[in-house]
């Protein structure tokens, strides 16, 4: 009876405050951000000892062959080509159980040419048989644009209010309610054969498609997105402020369209996390905000009584599933940063103390991961140019012990 009852309580605090209790659950993830060479295969192969010592659970790493390819216009990727680049990590990590491939974002083609869309189902599929078969635990999506085209993936184009004005012809009035100031979507795009809802529709199946394939190839798939849906729903900022200082939520839009595919997309035991990428916040007020918003409200119908013709929504289809299968994660990155609110404004915030009490809070309210993205902290080069501080070194060694 005793044990019934103890068994009982853990159960009720384990539902109300599971994500503070299993700390060793947990992981504090490495992404570097300096250049590509500490994150290759030849540095991880030829340090793997000395990495395989540093307190962090995994590493994110990337590739000739892959992270900019997978989604680029024309590309078709081979198993081997992909292989033969990391063959040499199979099995090499024994600590370091949770590794990831990153995929940056791009644009391969219309949502409508269904080529070039197979093309990249195909590629996803490829990296991630990859990741399996030199035992990493899944993949990275980066999904902020960095090239020219990739923004085309990120923003869809509506007439700017300047256009609305002074062209002749008529405009729907979706277009009208969704136009911007002229800077806002000058990289965006659309097919002119479809309207907004349609062209969220087939982004979403898109990529329900590409999590399918990958989970085909990988059955016990984990997979992080950086910017994750917050960007895209209008609602974000609305009682509180979940996104900062990243421009009008009608420059994301797409980026809510891509996690709806992807959550689809997850049938039997891969996982989706939203890592939510916000590098300002430093008080339990911001993380547990945000992880509410992320994980329960942006789901919920009261939010969501949106005008679908131009805004982006949790459809209905997805509110009952979205916190039992979205995972929320954060970022937590090694420098301060200005901000347009004076709250979230990090300059003076970011010494090694600051940033040990910010990790903590961050793996308090995750779900499961939080990335360390450090720039000009050279982790895994010998020989740095950045040679580690051993403040920040023991720092993070205190943070990944407390979660031991």
């Amino acid at each position: 009876m005793l044990i019934k009852k103890i068994f009982i309580l853990y159960t009720i605090l384990l539902t109300l405050f599971g994500h503070t209790l299993l700390a060793q659950d947990k992981h504090l993830i490495l992404v570097e951000g300096n250049f590509w060479k500490p994150l290759m295969a030849p540095n991880l192969i030829e340090h793997q000892k000395e990495i395989e010592e540093l307190p962090f659970s995994g590493f994110v790493m990337v590739g000739n062959s892959f992270t900019k390819r997978v989604m680029q216009e024309g590309i078709n990727l081979t198993y081997q080509e992909v292989w033969s680049e990391l063959k040499g990590l199979k099995n090499l990590y024994k600590k370091k159980t949770d590794n990831f491939l990153q995929i940056n974002i791009d644009f391969p083609g219309d949502f409508w040419n269904n080529q070039a869309w197979e093309r990249v189902t195909h590629n996803f599929a490829v990296v991630a048989q990859v990741a399996h078969d030199i035992g990493f635990k899944g993949i990275i999506f980066d999904d902020e644009p960095y090239t020219l085209s990739s923004h085309k993936m990120v923003n869809f184009k509506f007439p700017n209010s300047r256009e609305i004005i002074l062209t002749l012809k008529s405009h729907a009035s979706w277009e009208k309610k969704g136009s911007e100031s002229e800077w806002v979507d000058k990289k965006g795009y659309r097919n002119p054969q479809y309207n907004f809802r349609e062209h969220m529709s087939q982004v979403t199946s898109r990529f329900k498609s590409i999590m399918q394939a990958m989970e085909k190839s990988y059955p016990n798939l984990t997979l992080l997105v950086y910017n994750g849906p917050s960007f895209a729903h209008p609602n974000s900022n609305r009682d509180t402020m979940i996104v900062t200082d990243v421009g009008l939520p009608r420059e994301h839009e797409y980026k809510g369209a891509i996690f709806a595919g992807l959550l689809e997309g997850v049938e039997n035991n891969a996982t989706l996390h939203d890592m939510g990428e916000s590098y300002r916040y430093r008080t339990e007020k911001h993380f547990n905000q945000a992880y509410q918003w992320r994980k329960y409200d942006i789901a919920k119908p009261l939010n969501n009584q949106l005008d679908s013709s131009y805004q982006w929504r949790v459809e209905p289809r997805l509110q009952e599933i979205w916190s039992k299968k979205v995972n929320v994660g954060f970022m937590v990155f090694n420098k301060g940063q200005t901000s347009n609110h004076k709250e979230y404004d990090t300059q003076n915030k970011s010494s090694y103390k600051d940033i040990e009490e910010t990790l903590k809070k961050a793996l308090k309210y995750s779900d499961k991961y939080v990335l360390y993205y450090a720039q000009d902290q050279d982790w895994l080069l010998p020989n740095q140019k950045h040679p580690l501080n051993k403040d920040w070194f023991n720092m993070v060694k205190r943070v990944n012990h407390s979660l031991k």
